[in-house]
């Protein structure tokens, strides 16, 4: 029987001494180590490894053979499997074929429960005459997860020595980067692309896609592979990637930072755009931002019988005078070191403190004829200034109660819904972005309106791998390229 192309490519795993040094540590990589142990009556040239889900589905595929040319192996052996880390958890077998002068032999197999950022020891025997012997799996926790086996591969014979080796992935004449650290699975840190399983290494980590928009990123803590947007108020540390642009909070428009849901972010409401100041009996509290790009300027205050001063370096009607100053408003005079009582105001008018108020209540700015509390409420929209009312529609909440949890939970986004209530993220909303994983395609998610988002649609591209670069699957191939799937290789631009 002769070797497959593609998996004779895959076979150039190293080979070395069995067993981890003193003191050294297993990689945190999810995965498998696999040592195969050989019966005297078993010769083997070479080994075939496959590792495949509870459901049947080849995960990974790859073959160990020795330094020397169709020298013999030794036993034992052992090689490391590097795994995606969305893998932990599930249950996996893993099974080993002999080959000798291009022939297989009688394979065995053993299964492993996979644990996130450990390499889970696995032993399998081959064993002479029909039958193979079922291998044993274990788990553990910290460094005893590598067991005995360690992440090399076994001494002895004419294998020689070498650096620890990894499976695979890939098919009958497609290509695949395989080396001594192997294909590496989402999340899993990175330098270049060829050491992903997903042909895409982003900001440090292998990735499902390019992730090339603005304000996302593909090493966002708790989402480490896949491309999410950046967190509210963080900026994109990737030299390569956009930037936002920087304004100053005069204008209200952009901050620098991203929004949290993948584009850039607005000064936020309540900054400062514009200082306070004095108009002789008035006072004009400093304008801020709404958070949507607009400068509003706050209700002005009237400071009589007192003037407005800055004797303090901050505008303010006063609440004394000097004897034969200026600090009063005619015909008021200072008298005992004040200019009379304040006349309480309307509602609608400018205030600072409830005693300000003939109702008593100073909300939002202005006399109010309510307390006016709670989320996405007003009492000094313009035109209707003391009454509270609900905030428009796709404003942000002036309680500031409707916390943005991000697109991806498409639940509140920070606004108003007209009504007096929050908002949620609409039905239009991306809530997760189209990935690729090996051969299928994950499009791109939406939230449903009422705060969940919707599943989604899976796209297998087979015979052919999915294009993390374009979010889409590859519909021609060649031979170099690792465009076809896992057990198909590329002939005439074609996996077959």
């Amino acid at each position: 029987m002769r070797l497959p192309a593609r998996l004779a490519l895959l076979a150039l795993v190293g080979i070395g001494t069995l067993g981890a040094g003193c003191g050294s540590k297993a990689p945190a990589i999810t995965g498998l180590t696999v040592t195969v142990t050989m019966d005297p009556g078993v010769s083997a040239e070479q080994l075939q490894f496959e590792v495949k889900g509870m459901d049947g589905t080849s995960i990974v595929q790859s073959m160990l053979r020795p330094a020397v040319a169709n020298g013999p192996l030794a036993t034992p052996q052992s090689v490391s499997i590097f795994m995606a880390d969305a893998l932990a958890g599930s249950t996996v077998t893993c099974t080993v074929t002999p080959f000798s002068g291009g022939q297989p032999g009688q394979p065995a197999s053993g299964g492993a429960t996979l644990v996130r950022s450990q390499l889970v020891p696995i032993t399998i025997p081959l064993m002479a005459g029909d039958g193979g012997a079922a291998g044993t799996g274990g788990g553990g926790t910290g460094d005893a997860a590598a067991g005995a086996g360690g992440a090399t591969a076994g001494s002895g014979g004419a294998g020689g020595s070498g650096g620890e080796g990894t499976a695979g992935s890939g098919g009958s004449g497609g290509a695949s980067d395989a080396g001594t650290d192997g294909p590496k699975g989402l999340g899993q840190a990175c330098q270049s692309s060829s050491e992903c399983d997903s042909t895409e290494c982003v900001d440090g980590v292998c990735c499902s896609s390019a992730c090339t928009a603005i304000c996302q990123a593909c090493n966002v803590k708790g989402s480490e592979g896949t491309c999410t947007p950046i967190p509210v108020g963080m900026a994109s540390a990737r030299a390569t990637a956009p930037k936002c642009a920087t304004s100053d909070s005069s204008t209200c428009l952009f901050d620098g930072t991203c929004d949290g849901n993948g584009a850039c972010r607005r000064w936020p409401a309540g900054t400062q755009c514009k200082a306070p100041g004095c108009n002789g009996a008035s006072l004009v509290p400093g304008s801020a931002c709404d958070g949507q790009g607009s400068c509003i300027a706050a209700k002005t205050i009237d400071c009589t019988p007192y003037k407005c001063g800055t004797g303090t370096g901050t505008p303010a009607c006063l609440t004394t005078c000097a004897a034969g100053g200026t600090d009063c408003v005619s015909p008021a005079v200072c008298l005992n070191s004040s200019c009379g009582a304040k006349p309480k105001q309307a509602n609608g008018a400018g205030c600072t403190l409830g005693t300000d108020c003939v109702s008593t209540h100073c909300v939002d700015g202005v006399c109010c004829g309510t307390a006016c509390a709670g989320s996405c409420t007003s009492c000094n929209q313009t035109g209707m200034e003391g009454m509270c009312l609900p905030v428009g529609m796709g404003k942000p909440d002036p309680r500031k109660l409707c916390v943005d949890g991000g697109a991806s939970s498409c639940g509140k986004n920070g606004l108003c819904d007209g009504a007096g209530a929050c908002q949620l993220y609409p039905a239009t909303t991306m809530c997760a972005s189209a990935s690729c994983n090996k051969a299928t395609l994950h499009s791109a998610r939406h939230c449903n309106g009422t705060g969940l988002c919707v599943a989604a649609t899976d796209t297998d591209c087979m015979a052919y791998r999915c294009d993390p670069a374009t979010l889409a699957c590859f519909t021609s191939c060649t031979v170099i390229g690792g465009q076809c799937a896992m057990r198909f290789g590329c002939s005439n631009g074609v996996c077959k």
